[in-house]
């Protein structure tokens, strides 16, 4: 069986070319321009065919999104071939977003042997690795079963119950406009959740190797200075999220790189939060 490095969540265009030929590697697209597969896509991927944020509105609105249900899971495991005994690459054109979004969610539903390709789709190119036109099929069927992992996500009614606790510290991963109510948004209401900290996810891009071959994120030690600098602590339990849990599934990724094992998200994020009448927000600075 095909297993990623050191259980780390990355493997680099090198790795994943040694390896594309073995039975045990799946490679999975999740583009946001989803036209892009049909002109040029790495060697035997399949795409993601559902919306990339891999997300269902709440029934009962349209501006809460959730995670997909257990059945939607494990219909696109079944699309995608994903099995236990084999290893799932995942890549994106969107900055490593929409292949980190999709590593949380598997790891949501007890899929742990997925990994997001460093530097994703222009990570492969630059590098001069193959690609192809060849419509891939997928092994079909699959052999997991899709149950909730507790203790990654975080819902509403804990959260409020742990926003106040000094073992916990929220990560808003927004632009500062959103962060501090000055960009109108189809929200409710705006602002932030109170005590969150803030530091966009974009901060942690401009990823590139010193030949300028794209990278997931920045350097490790440039990540721990920020996140340093930001006052998150390993010791604490750090909760990520945004307007709707996509861009907080990314800086989770890096929490998870960087060490930080305590680390959760809160899934429908402020699409959620800022929509309900009693929940408290602030524009003030923490």
């Amino acid at each position: 069986m095909a297993v990623h490095p050191a259980g780390q969540p990355l493997v680099s265009p090198q790795w994943l070319r040694d390896r594309l030929a073995e039975p045990g590697i799946q490679v999975v697209e999740n583009a946001w321009v989803r036209e892009s597969y049909a002109r040029a896509h790495i060697p035997g991927a399949v795409p993601v065919r559902c919306h990339p944020h891999l997300k269902r509105f709440d029934t009962a609105g349209q501006k809460t999104q959730h995670v997909m249900s257990e059945r939607e899971f494990g219909e696109l495991c079944h699309d995608l071939g994903l099995r236990r005994d084999r290893h799932c690459v995942v890549y994106d054109d969107y900055h490593g977003l929409f292949a980190a979004r999709f590593r949380v969610v598997c790891r949501y539903y007890g899929f742990d042997n997925v990994s997001v390709l460093d530097g994703g789709w222009f990570g492969w190119l630059a590098e001069g690795h193959p690609v192809s036109a060849q419509v891939a099929e997928p092994v079909a069927g699959s052999d997991i079963t899709a149950a909730p992992r507790s203790g990654l996500f975080v819902g509403l009614r804990e959260l409020q119950s742990l926003q106040t606790d000094p073992a916990v510290q929220i990560w808003d991963t927004r632009r500062l406009a959103e962060f501090d109510g000055t960009e109108e948004t189809d929200n409710e209401r705006d602002g932030h959740i109170p005590g969150a900290l803030n530091l966009a996810w974009t901060e942690l891009l401009t990823g590139e190797d010193i030949d300028g071959t794209p990278r997931f994120c920045k350097a490790r030690p440039e990540l721990a200075a920020l996140l340093d600098g930001l006052g998150l602590r390993p010791d604490r339990t750090i909760i990520t999220c945004c307007q709707s849990g996509i861009r907080a599934a990314f800086c989770l990724q890096v929490l998870e790189m960087l060490g930080y094992d305590r680390h959760r998200l809160y899934d429908a994020s402020m699409g959620e939060w800022a929509n309900l009448p009693t929940t408290p927000l602030t524009t003030e600075a923490t």
